[in-house]
């Protein structure tokens, strides 16, 4: 047997750094009360919007179509590539899930 064939890959080993995010207190914190979603093949295009709707009390019908449509000011456009949407997901529901228990007392 030659050197060659007996000789191992060596393995390959993860590296974990931690992210440090910098300047997020300078960042605006903005409302969004609708979230748009679309998608391609290499991105996934996620849209914050705040939309108020219009104060009419008992609107008539003729109301309501004068009206046509709410505008939505958008706030915020992130686009995220698949891989990591996947990863968004996961933390969103787990967020969500933790506030849930902590409506209900369950903490």
């Amino acid at each position: 047997m030659s050197k060659e064939q007996i000789r191992k890959e060596p393995e390959e080993k993860s590296i974990v750094l931690e992210i440090t995010f910098e300047g997020a207190e300078n960042v605006p914190i903005v409302f969004a009360s609708n979230v748009f979603v679309s998608h391609t093949e290499d991105v996934f295009l996620i849209t914050f919007a705040q939309a108020h709707p219009p104060y009419i009390v008992r609107p008539t019908v003729e109301q309501l179509r004068k009206l046509g449509t709410i505008p939505a000011q958008v706030v915020a456009r992130i686009a995220v590539p698949p891989s990591k949407m996947k990863e968004i997901l996961e933390v969103l529901n787990g967020n969500y899930q933790q506030f849930v228990k902590s409506q209900r007392g369950e903490v």
